[in-house]
């Protein structure tokens, strides 16, 4: 049987180990956040740079929810119709491939040696 003052120090002694390890893993889990932090602004930092020098305000589309539908829609088209032309280019070179490789003469040149004139 442990006396009244035993259980006191067991259980002072579970709960201080307890909030020592809470406050182990609190520090660990702020010493990351901080890394997090100074990985965050130097990433800030850069991204800022790489915007500086190219210098494209334009160069990023507005979202098409605040653009206008008309101005929207006239896009789009100009776009299809650029993948269309483009698909037409190909399609055109592939079929000039095409009649190349089917005109050609692959048969093999035919070399007369006496030997074959002297059989005939």
């Amino acid at each position: 049987m442990i006396a009244w003052w035993g259980w006191v120090l067991i259980w002072t002694g579970l709960v201080l180990a307890l909030l020592a390890l809470v406050a182990f893993f609190a520090w660990r889990h702020i010493r990351r956040f901080f890394a997090l932090l100074e990985d965050f602004f130097a990433l800030t930092e850069k991204l800022s740079i790489l915007d500086a020098a190219t210098g494209d305000d334009d160069a990023r589309r507005v979202n098409a929810i605040l653009e206008q539908s008309g101005v929207v829609r006239s896009e789009f088209g100009e776009r299809m119709d650029r993948r269309r032309s483009m698909r037409q280019a190909r399609r055109q070179a592939r079929i000039q491939r095409g009649k190349i490789i089917t005109t050609a003469d692959i048969a093999p040149p035919v070399f007369t040696t006496r030997h074959q004139n002297s059989r005939e």
